[in-house]
Protein backbone atom coordinates (compact mmCIF):
# COMPACT_ATOMS: atom_id res chain seq x y z
CA UNK A 1 0.00 0.00 0.00
CA UNK A 2 1.26 3.46 -0.81
CA UNK A 3 1.93 5.05 2.55
CA UNK A 4 1.68 8.48 1.00
CA UNK A 5 -1.82 7.84 -0.29
CA UNK A 6 -4.37 9.80 1.67
CA UNK A 7 -7.49 8.03 2.86
CA UNK A 8 -10.58 10.22 2.88
CA UNK A 9 -13.47 9.30 5.15
CA UNK A 10 -16.78 11.00 5.57
CA UNK A 11 -17.71 11.55 9.22
CA UNK A 12 -21.39 11.33 10.08
CA UNK A 13 -22.19 13.27 13.29
CA UNK A 14 -24.41 11.46 15.80
CA UNK A 15 -27.16 13.48 17.47
CA UNK A 16 -29.05 11.47 20.10
CA UNK A 17 -32.81 12.01 19.90
CA UNK A 18 -35.71 11.20 22.21
CA UNK A 19 -36.00 7.65 20.87
CA UNK A 20 -32.32 7.01 21.65
CA UNK A 21 -32.70 8.06 25.30
CA UNK A 22 -36.03 6.26 25.63
CA UNK A 23 -34.50 2.97 24.53
CA UNK A 24 -31.59 3.45 26.93
CA UNK A 25 -34.10 4.19 29.70
CA UNK A 26 -36.14 1.04 29.03
CA UNK A 27 -32.96 -1.05 28.96
CA UNK A 28 -31.82 0.40 32.29
CA UNK A 29 -35.28 -0.21 33.77
CA UNK A 30 -35.24 -3.86 32.74
CA UNK A 31 -31.88 -4.26 34.41
CA UNK A 32 -33.27 -2.59 37.57
CA UNK A 33 -31.00 0.44 37.27
CA UNK A 34 -33.94 2.67 38.11
CA UNK A 35 -32.22 5.99 38.83
CA UNK A 36 -30.24 5.69 35.62
CA UNK A 37 -33.46 4.86 33.77
CA UNK A 38 -35.08 8.00 35.19
CA UNK A 39 -32.20 10.17 33.96
CA UNK A 40 -32.50 8.75 30.43
CA UNK A 41 -36.29 9.08 30.37
CA UNK A 42 -36.27 12.63 31.70
CA UNK A 43 -33.86 13.54 28.89
CA UNK A 44 -36.09 11.75 26.38
CA UNK A 45 -39.13 13.72 27.58
CA UNK A 46 -37.17 16.98 27.23
CA UNK A 47 -36.39 16.15 23.61
CA UNK A 48 -39.94 14.97 22.88
CA UNK A 49 -42.18 16.96 25.24
CA UNK A 50 -45.56 15.42 26.01
CA UNK A 51 -44.80 12.05 24.41
CA UNK A 52 -47.24 9.74 26.22
CA UNK A 53 -45.20 6.53 26.05
CA UNK A 54 -42.13 8.22 27.53
CA UNK A 55 -44.14 9.84 30.33
CA UNK A 56 -45.84 6.56 31.16
CA UNK A 57 -42.53 4.67 31.38
CA UNK A 58 -41.11 7.46 33.55
CA UNK A 59 -44.16 7.20 35.83
CA UNK A 60 -43.54 3.46 36.25
CA UNK A 61 -39.94 4.22 37.28
CA UNK A 62 -41.14 6.69 39.91
CA UNK A 63 -43.48 4.03 41.27
CA UNK A 64 -40.48 1.69 41.62
CA UNK A 65 -38.68 4.16 43.91
CA UNK A 66 -41.79 5.00 45.93
CA UNK A 67 -42.49 8.46 44.49
CA UNK A 68 -46.14 7.64 43.95
CA UNK A 69 -47.43 11.20 43.83
CA UNK A 70 -44.94 12.15 41.12
CA UNK A 71 -45.90 9.02 39.19
CA UNK A 72 -49.61 9.84 39.39
CA UNK A 73 -49.02 13.40 38.22
CA UNK A 74 -47.36 12.14 35.05
CA UNK A 75 -50.07 9.54 34.46
CA UNK A 76 -52.78 12.17 34.85
CA UNK A 77 -50.95 14.37 32.33
CA UNK A 78 -51.09 11.48 29.86
CA UNK A 79 -54.81 10.91 30.47
CA UNK A 80 -55.58 14.61 30.06
CA UNK A 81 -54.34 14.34 26.48
CA UNK A 82 -57.22 11.88 25.97
CA UNK A 83 -54.99 9.31 24.29
CA UNK A 84 -57.41 6.38 23.92
CA UNK A 85 -54.58 3.87 23.73
CA UNK A 86 -53.32 4.75 27.20
CA UNK A 87 -56.30 3.61 29.32
CA UNK A 88 -53.98 1.40 31.35
CA UNK A 89 -52.79 4.60 33.08
CA UNK A 90 -55.94 4.27 35.20
CA UNK A 91 -54.69 0.91 36.48
CA UNK A 92 -51.21 2.28 37.25
CA UNK A 93 -52.78 5.19 39.19
CA UNK A 94 -54.94 2.72 41.13
CA UNK A 95 -51.83 0.73 41.98
CA UNK A 96 -50.06 3.86 43.24
CA UNK A 97 -53.02 4.82 45.44
CA UNK A 98 -53.06 1.29 46.86
CA UNK A 99 -49.40 1.70 47.85
CA UNK A 100 -50.27 5.04 49.47
CA UNK A 101 -53.10 3.35 51.43
CA UNK A 102 -55.67 5.58 49.72
CA UNK A 103 -57.95 2.59 49.15
CA UNK A 104 -61.01 4.58 48.18
CA UNK A 105 -59.25 6.21 45.24
CA UNK A 106 -57.50 2.95 44.36
CA UNK A 107 -60.91 1.29 43.96
CA UNK A 108 -62.23 4.21 41.93
CA UNK A 109 -59.37 4.15 39.43
CA UNK A 110 -59.28 0.34 39.17
CA UNK A 111 -63.01 0.29 38.39
CA UNK A 112 -62.57 3.16 35.95
CA UNK A 113 -59.93 1.16 34.10
CA UNK A 114 -62.28 -1.82 33.79
CA UNK A 115 -65.03 0.49 32.52
CA UNK A 116 -62.69 1.79 29.82
CA UNK A 117 -60.96 -1.48 28.93
CA UNK A 118 -62.79 -4.53 30.30
CA UNK A 119 -60.56 -6.80 28.20
CA UNK A 120 -57.45 -4.68 28.43
CA UNK A 121 -53.90 -5.87 29.06
CA UNK A 122 -54.22 -5.23 32.80
CA UNK A 123 -57.88 -6.23 33.27
CA UNK A 124 -57.00 -9.34 35.25
CA UNK A 125 -54.57 -7.46 37.47
CA UNK A 126 -57.19 -4.75 38.06
CA UNK A 127 -59.79 -7.33 39.13
CA UNK A 128 -57.26 -8.94 41.47
CA UNK A 129 -56.46 -5.54 42.98
CA UNK A 130 -60.15 -4.78 43.55
CA UNK A 131 -60.67 -8.17 45.18
CA UNK A 132 -57.73 -7.65 47.53
CA UNK A 133 -58.89 -4.14 48.45
CA UNK A 134 -62.42 -5.31 49.24
CA UNK A 135 -61.22 -8.32 51.27
CA UNK A 136 -58.60 -6.50 53.31
CA UNK A 137 -60.45 -3.24 53.89
CA UNK A 138 -63.98 -3.87 55.23
CA UNK A 139 -66.69 -1.49 54.12
CA UNK A 140 -66.68 1.64 56.29
CA UNK A 141 -63.06 1.17 57.36
CA UNK A 142 -61.35 1.64 54.02
CA UNK A 143 -60.09 5.15 54.51
CA UNK A 144 -59.07 4.69 58.14
CA UNK A 145 -57.19 1.45 57.58
CA UNK A 146 -53.64 1.74 58.84
CA UNK A 147 -54.32 4.85 60.92
CA UNK A 148 -53.93 4.88 64.66
CA UNK A 149 -56.99 5.48 66.82
CA UNK A 150 -55.76 9.00 67.47
CA UNK A 151 -55.38 9.63 63.72
CA UNK A 152 -58.92 8.33 63.09
CA UNK A 153 -60.37 10.63 65.72
CA UNK A 154 -58.45 13.60 64.30
CA UNK A 155 -59.62 13.07 60.71
CA UNK A 156 -63.22 12.39 61.75
CA UNK A 157 -63.21 15.66 63.70
CA UNK A 158 -61.70 17.60 60.78
CA UNK A 159 -64.34 16.21 58.43
CA UNK A 160 -67.16 17.43 60.66
CA UNK A 161 -65.73 20.93 61.09
CA UNK A 162 -64.93 21.23 57.38
CA UNK A 163 -68.63 20.87 56.56
CA UNK A 164 -69.30 24.18 58.29
CA UNK A 165 -66.26 25.85 56.80
CA UNK A 166 -67.32 24.76 53.30
CA UNK A 167 -70.57 26.67 53.89
CA UNK A 168 -68.51 29.68 55.08
CA UNK A 169 -70.29 29.46 58.41
CA UNK A 170 -67.29 30.08 60.65
CA UNK A 171 -69.46 31.42 63.46
CA UNK A 172 -71.26 28.05 63.80
CA UNK A 173 -67.93 26.25 63.54
CA UNK A 174 -66.60 28.38 66.42
CA UNK A 175 -69.68 27.61 68.53
CA UNK A 176 -69.26 23.85 67.97
CA UNK A 177 -65.54 24.02 68.79
CA UNK A 178 -66.19 25.88 72.04
CA UNK A 179 -68.77 23.24 72.94
CA UNK A 180 -66.28 20.46 72.12
CA UNK A 181 -63.69 22.10 74.40
CA UNK A 182 -66.24 22.39 77.22
CA UNK A 183 -67.24 18.74 76.89
CA UNK A 184 -63.80 17.30 76.06
CA UNK A 185 -61.22 19.73 77.47
CA UNK A 186 -58.41 17.33 76.54
CA UNK A 187 -59.30 17.13 72.85
CA UNK A 188 -56.39 19.35 71.83
CA UNK A 189 -57.02 19.71 68.06
CA UNK A 190 -60.19 21.69 68.81
CA UNK A 191 -58.07 24.43 70.38
CA UNK A 192 -55.90 24.74 67.28
CA UNK A 193 -58.89 24.94 64.96
CA UNK A 194 -60.68 27.50 67.14
CA UNK A 195 -57.57 29.70 67.31
CA UNK A 196 -57.19 29.44 63.54
CA UNK A 197 -60.79 30.56 62.98
CA UNK A 198 -60.32 33.50 65.34
CA UNK A 199 -57.24 34.58 63.41
CA UNK A 200 -59.13 34.34 60.11
CA UNK A 201 -61.77 36.63 61.63
CA UNK A 202 -58.91 38.98 62.69
CA UNK A 203 -59.78 38.33 66.34
CA UNK A 204 -56.10 38.23 67.23
CA UNK A 205 -56.46 38.47 71.01
CA UNK A 206 -58.99 35.62 71.09
CA UNK A 207 -56.74 33.42 68.99
CA UNK A 208 -53.72 34.04 71.20
CA UNK A 209 -55.83 33.39 74.30
CA UNK A 210 -56.98 29.99 73.01
CA UNK A 211 -53.42 28.91 72.12
CA UNK A 212 -52.15 30.11 75.50
CA UNK A 213 -54.91 28.11 77.21
CA UNK A 214 -53.95 25.03 75.19
CA UNK A 215 -50.28 25.22 76.21
CA UNK A 216 -51.18 25.96 79.82
CA UNK A 217 -53.32 22.81 79.95
CA UNK A 218 -50.94 20.71 77.86
CA UNK A 219 -47.37 22.11 77.98
CA UNK A 220 -45.32 20.99 75.00
CA UNK A 221 -48.37 20.31 72.83
CA UNK A 222 -46.80 20.01 69.39
CA UNK A 223 -49.56 21.59 67.30
CA UNK A 224 -49.94 24.35 69.87
CA UNK A 225 -46.23 25.21 69.63
CA UNK A 226 -46.45 25.03 65.83
CA UNK A 227 -49.40 27.43 65.69
CA UNK A 228 -47.72 29.84 68.11
CA UNK A 229 -44.62 29.75 65.92
CA UNK A 230 -46.71 30.53 62.82
CA UNK A 231 -48.41 33.40 64.64
CA UNK A 232 -45.11 35.02 65.67
CA UNK A 233 -43.50 34.28 62.29
CA UNK A 234 -46.18 36.23 60.43
CA UNK A 235 -46.21 39.00 63.01
CA UNK A 236 -42.55 39.59 62.12
CA UNK A 237 -41.44 38.80 65.69
CA UNK A 238 -38.18 37.13 64.72
CA UNK A 239 -36.71 36.43 68.18
CA UNK A 240 -39.83 34.73 69.55
CA UNK A 241 -40.30 32.70 66.36
CA UNK A 242 -36.65 31.61 66.43
CA UNK A 243 -36.93 30.50 70.05
CA UNK A 244 -40.03 28.42 69.27
CA UNK A 245 -38.36 26.92 66.21
CA UNK A 246 -35.40 25.89 68.36
CA UNK A 247 -37.86 23.75 70.35
CA UNK A 248 -39.48 22.31 67.23
CA UNK A 249 -36.40 21.69 65.08
CA UNK A 250 -35.38 18.39 66.65
CA UNK A 251 -38.86 16.92 67.14
CA UNK A 252 -39.38 13.56 65.42
CA UNK A 253 -43.15 13.41 64.72
CA UNK A 254 -45.06 10.14 64.55
CA UNK A 255 -48.56 11.13 63.40
CA UNK A 256 -49.10 12.13 59.79
CA UNK A 257 -50.67 15.51 60.50
CA UNK A 258 -47.76 16.29 62.84
CA UNK A 259 -45.30 15.43 60.05
CA UNK A 260 -47.23 17.66 57.68
CA UNK A 261 -47.27 20.59 60.11
CA UNK A 262 -43.59 20.34 60.97
CA UNK A 263 -42.74 19.97 57.29
CA UNK A 264 -44.48 23.29 56.62
CA UNK A 265 -42.55 24.97 59.43
CA UNK A 266 -39.18 23.63 58.28
CA UNK A 267 -39.95 24.98 54.79
CA UNK A 268 -40.98 28.37 56.19
CA UNK A 269 -37.60 28.56 57.93
CA UNK A 270 -35.67 27.48 54.86
CA UNK A 271 -34.69 23.99 56.13
CA UNK A 272 -35.77 22.43 52.86
CA UNK A 273 -34.07 19.05 53.28
CA UNK A 274 -35.89 18.48 56.58
CA UNK A 275 -39.16 19.68 55.06
CA UNK A 276 -38.88 17.44 52.02
CA UNK A 277 -38.10 14.39 54.17
CA UNK A 278 -41.27 14.90 56.23
CA UNK A 279 -43.43 15.68 53.21
CA UNK A 280 -42.32 12.39 51.62
CA UNK A 281 -43.69 10.54 54.65
CA UNK A 282 -47.22 11.98 54.33
CA UNK A 283 -49.53 10.00 52.04
CA UNK A 284 -51.75 11.98 49.69
CA UNK A 285 -54.93 11.03 51.54
CA UNK A 286 -53.56 12.17 54.89
CA UNK A 287 -52.86 15.78 53.85
CA UNK A 288 -55.02 18.19 55.85
CA UNK A 289 -53.94 21.55 54.35
CA UNK A 290 -53.50 20.71 50.68
CA UNK A 291 -52.79 24.21 49.40
CA UNK A 292 -49.99 24.79 51.92
CA UNK A 293 -48.67 21.25 51.55
CA UNK A 294 -48.23 21.42 47.78
CA UNK A 295 -46.92 25.00 47.81
CA UNK A 296 -44.21 24.31 50.38
CA UNK A 297 -43.49 20.91 48.86
CA UNK A 298 -42.88 22.65 45.52
CA UNK A 299 -40.66 25.26 47.15
CA UNK A 300 -38.66 22.67 49.10
CA UNK A 301 -38.19 20.49 46.03
CA UNK A 302 -36.92 23.47 44.03
CA UNK A 303 -34.34 24.51 46.61
CA UNK A 304 -32.96 20.99 47.02
CA UNK A 305 -32.47 20.78 43.26
CA UNK A 306 -35.52 18.77 42.16
CA UNK A 307 -36.83 21.34 39.66
CA UNK A 308 -39.01 18.84 37.77
CA UNK A 309 -40.68 17.67 40.98
CA UNK A 310 -41.08 21.28 42.12
CA UNK A 311 -43.00 22.17 38.97
CA UNK A 312 -45.31 19.17 39.36
CA UNK A 313 -46.08 20.12 42.97
CA UNK A 314 -46.61 23.73 41.87
CA UNK A 315 -49.20 22.42 39.38
CA UNK A 316 -50.90 20.56 42.25
CA UNK A 317 -50.89 23.78 44.31
CA UNK A 318 -52.60 25.66 41.49
CA UNK A 319 -55.28 22.95 41.36
CA UNK A 320 -55.96 23.52 45.08
CA UNK A 321 -56.01 27.30 45.13
CA UNK A 322 -57.20 29.92 42.67
CA UNK A 323 -53.96 31.89 42.66
CA UNK A 324 -53.82 34.64 40.06
CA UNK A 325 -50.22 34.22 38.86
CA UNK A 326 -49.69 30.69 37.53
CA UNK A 327 -46.04 31.22 36.53
CA UNK A 328 -43.52 29.06 38.35
CA UNK A 329 -42.05 31.62 40.77
CA UNK A 330 -38.60 30.67 42.03
CA UNK A 331 -36.49 30.79 38.88
CA UNK A 332 -36.22 34.57 39.09
CA UNK A 333 -33.01 36.08 40.45
CA UNK A 334 -32.97 36.17 44.25
CA UNK A 335 -33.13 39.51 46.10
CA UNK A 336 -34.60 40.86 49.35
CA UNK A 337 -38.17 40.31 48.15
CA UNK A 338 -37.49 36.55 48.47
CA UNK A 339 -36.79 37.00 52.19
CA UNK A 340 -40.28 36.31 53.53
CA UNK A 341 -39.37 37.26 57.08
CA UNK A 342 -37.89 40.61 56.04
CA UNK A 343 -40.99 41.47 54.00
CA UNK A 344 -43.22 40.58 56.97
CA UNK A 345 -41.16 42.80 59.27
CA UNK A 346 -41.44 45.68 56.80
CA UNK A 347 -45.21 45.24 56.67
CA UNK A 348 -45.40 45.33 60.48
CA UNK A 349 -43.49 48.60 60.86
CA UNK A 350 -45.15 51.95 61.54
CA UNK A 351 -42.56 53.82 59.46
CA UNK A 352 -44.41 55.13 56.41
CA UNK A 353 -41.63 54.63 53.85
CA UNK A 354 -40.59 51.18 55.12
CA UNK A 355 -44.21 50.02 55.03
CA UNK A 356 -44.64 51.32 51.46
CA UNK A 357 -41.50 49.45 50.42
CA UNK A 358 -42.88 46.37 52.19
CA UNK A 359 -46.02 46.52 50.07
CA UNK A 360 -43.88 46.95 46.95
CA UNK A 361 -41.72 43.96 47.96
CA UNK A 362 -44.84 41.88 48.63
CA UNK A 363 -46.22 42.78 45.22
CA UNK A 364 -43.17 41.54 43.30
CA UNK A 365 -42.00 38.76 45.65
CA UNK A 366 -41.56 35.20 44.37
CA UNK A 367 -42.97 34.14 47.74
CA UNK A 368 -46.15 36.17 47.37
CA UNK A 369 -48.49 33.14 47.73
CA UNK A 370 -47.28 32.36 51.26
CA UNK A 371 -47.38 36.05 52.20
CA UNK A 372 -50.92 36.42 50.88
CA UNK A 373 -52.72 33.09 51.15
CA UNK A 374 -51.21 31.64 54.32
CA UNK A 375 -50.89 34.77 56.49
CA UNK A 376 -53.27 34.14 59.42
CA UNK A 377 -53.71 37.84 60.22
CA UNK A 378 -53.25 39.74 56.97
CA UNK A 379 -55.13 43.02 57.42
CA UNK A 380 -54.94 45.52 54.57
CA UNK A 381 -57.65 47.78 55.99
CA UNK A 382 -55.06 50.27 57.30
CA UNK A 383 -53.10 50.45 54.06
CA UNK A 384 -53.04 53.79 52.24
CA UNK A 385 -54.76 54.38 48.93
CA UNK A 386 -51.32 54.47 47.30
CA UNK A 387 -50.42 51.08 48.77
CA UNK A 388 -53.63 49.50 47.54
CA UNK A 389 -52.94 50.85 44.05
CA UNK A 390 -49.45 49.39 44.15
CA UNK A 391 -50.63 46.02 45.47
CA UNK A 392 -53.16 45.66 42.64
CA UNK A 393 -50.39 46.55 40.15
CA UNK A 394 -52.35 49.71 39.31
CA UNK A 395 -55.30 47.86 37.78
CA UNK A 396 -56.68 51.20 36.69
CA UNK A 397 -54.48 54.18 35.90
CA UNK A 398 -54.64 56.70 38.76
CA UNK A 399 -55.66 60.31 38.05
CA UNK A 400 -53.70 62.26 40.67
CA UNK A 401 -50.16 63.49 39.96
CA UNK A 402 -48.73 61.83 43.07
CA UNK A 403 -50.43 58.52 42.27
CA UNK A 404 -49.12 58.70 38.71
CA UNK A 405 -45.63 59.33 40.10
CA UNK A 406 -45.93 56.16 42.16
CA UNK A 407 -47.20 54.22 39.14
CA UNK A 408 -44.38 55.39 36.88
CA UNK A 409 -41.66 54.85 39.49
CA UNK A 410 -42.95 51.32 40.13
CA UNK A 411 -43.06 50.50 36.42
CA UNK A 412 -39.66 52.10 35.82
CA UNK A 413 -38.16 49.98 38.56
CA UNK A 414 -39.63 46.89 36.91
CA UNK A 415 -37.66 47.79 33.80
CA UNK A 416 -34.52 48.45 35.83
CA UNK A 417 -34.92 45.20 37.80
CA UNK A 418 -35.03 43.34 34.51
CA UNK A 419 -31.68 44.96 33.79
CA UNK A 420 -30.02 43.94 37.04
CA UNK A 421 -31.03 46.67 39.47
CA UNK A 422 -32.41 44.23 42.02
CA UNK A 423 -34.16 45.05 45.28
CA UNK A 424 -31.08 44.11 47.33
CA UNK A 425 -28.98 45.65 50.10
CA UNK A 426 -26.77 47.45 47.62
CA UNK A 427 -29.68 49.10 45.81
CA UNK A 428 -32.00 49.56 48.80
CA UNK A 429 -30.99 53.25 49.28
CA UNK A 430 -31.98 53.92 45.65
CA UNK A 431 -35.40 52.31 46.15
CA UNK A 432 -35.87 54.28 49.39
CA UNK A 433 -35.01 57.55 47.65
CA UNK A 434 -37.31 56.95 44.70
CA UNK A 435 -40.34 55.82 46.70
CA UNK A 436 -39.85 58.67 49.15
CA UNK A 437 -40.79 60.97 46.25
CA UNK A 438 -44.45 60.00 46.71
CA UNK A 439 -44.30 60.68 50.48
CA UNK A 440 -42.18 63.86 50.43
CA UNK A 441 -43.83 67.06 51.66
CA UNK A 442 -43.09 68.57 48.23
CA UNK A 443 -44.34 65.50 46.36
CA UNK A 444 -46.87 67.48 44.30
CA UNK A 445 -44.07 69.50 42.74
CA UNK A 446 -42.82 66.49 40.75
CA UNK A 447 -45.01 65.58 37.78
CA UNK A 448 -43.86 62.46 35.96
CA UNK A 449 -47.22 61.80 34.33
CA UNK A 450 -46.16 63.60 31.16
CA UNK A 451 -43.54 60.88 30.49
CA UNK A 452 -43.64 57.20 29.62
CA UNK A 453 -42.34 54.52 31.96
CA UNK A 454 -39.40 53.94 29.59
CA UNK A 455 -38.37 57.60 29.78
CA UNK A 456 -38.67 57.58 33.58
CA UNK A 457 -36.57 54.41 33.80
CA UNK A 458 -33.90 55.90 31.57
CA UNK A 459 -33.95 59.18 33.53
CA UNK A 460 -33.53 57.34 36.86
CA UNK A 461 -30.58 55.48 35.37
CA UNK A 462 -29.06 58.74 34.09
CA UNK A 463 -29.32 60.40 37.50
CA UNK A 464 -28.49 57.53 39.83
CA UNK A 465 -26.85 54.80 37.72
CA UNK A 466 -24.76 56.53 35.02
CA UNK A 467 -22.69 53.36 34.42
CA UNK A 468 -25.74 51.19 33.73
CA UNK A 469 -26.27 50.09 30.15
CA UNK A 470 -29.60 48.63 29.15
CA UNK A 471 -31.65 48.26 26.01
CA UNK A 472 -34.10 51.15 25.74
CA UNK A 473 -34.52 52.61 22.29
CA UNK A 474 -32.66 55.81 21.48
CA UNK A 475 -35.89 57.65 20.65
CA UNK A 476 -36.70 57.85 24.35
CA UNK A 477 -35.07 61.19 25.23
CA UNK A 478 -34.94 61.34 29.00
CA UNK A 479 -32.88 64.53 29.48
CA UNK A 480 -35.80 66.73 30.53
CA UNK A 481 -37.19 64.10 32.92
CA UNK A 482 -33.74 63.56 34.46
CA UNK A 483 -33.36 67.32 34.97
CA UNK A 484 -36.70 67.51 36.78
CA UNK A 485 -35.74 64.62 39.07
CA UNK A 486 -32.43 66.33 39.90
CA UNK A 487 -34.18 69.61 40.62
CA UNK A 488 -36.67 67.85 42.89
CA UNK A 489 -33.80 66.17 44.76
CA UNK A 490 -32.09 69.50 45.38
CA UNK A 491 -35.13 71.07 47.08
Amino acid sequence: MDKNKKISAKIFPFYPNGQFYFERGVEAFREQRIKEAIRYLVRASELEPGESVILCQLAICYTEIGQFHKSNQLLRDVLEKRDGSMDYCYYFIANNFAYMKDYRRALQYANRYLEMAAEGDYAEEARDLIEVLLEETPFGETIENGFSKQEQEFYAYKKEINRYLAEEDSASACDILKKVIDEKPNFWPAYNQLASLYFEQLKEADGVRVLSDLLARNPGNLLGLCDFFIYHFYKGQREVADALYAELRDVLPVLSHHKEKLGLIHAMMGDYEEADDLFEQVADLEVTERSKYYYYRAKSAYYIGDVEGAKMFWHSFLECDLYEDVRFPWEREIDLTNDTRLVLEMLQTEDELTHLLGVYALTISSNRPELMLFHPLLDMSKWTYMEHLMFTDFDYFPDGDVEQNCYLISKAMTILRENGVLFNKENLPLYETLFSFVLNDNRKELILGRYTKEIVAKAIAMVFLPELEFAIAEEFDCTKCATEIQQFLSR
